[in-house]
């Protein structure tokens, strides 16, 4: 299993439906919300599931996204990140996105 971080864009731009829907898909295809911004959602998902979320009809692109550890913002994404997942995979019951 490979999981990658991609960048989502929805089609026809963001709005809070839009978004929840893409969520909700991503995560019913194994994947995990790590944050929410206002182009899409930034998600992990195994590659070999990827294309189902890029042929969602919601999803305007999917591209990888490569993070460099030792950026600017490497502190505050890891540490936003790790907060979404543990909402995710602890089962506490929250959501990444603020509108849900």
């Amino acid at each position: 299993m490979a999981v990658q971080v991609y960048i989502v864009t929805l089609r026809g731009g963001y709005t809070p439906e839009s978004s929840r829907d893409v969520q909700r898909f991503v995560r019913g295809t194994g994947g995990y919300i790590l944050m929410v911004t206002r182009s899409g959602p930034i998600i992990a998902i195994d590659d070999s599931r990827a294309a189902l979320v890029a042929r969602n009809p919601l999803v305007d692109f999917l591209g990888p996204v490569t993070l460099n550890p030792s950026g600017v913002a490497a502190d505050t994404l890891t540490r936003i990140f790790a907060e979404n997942l543990s909402k995710q995979i602890d089962g506490g019951g929250g959501s990444p996105d603020p509108n849900r």
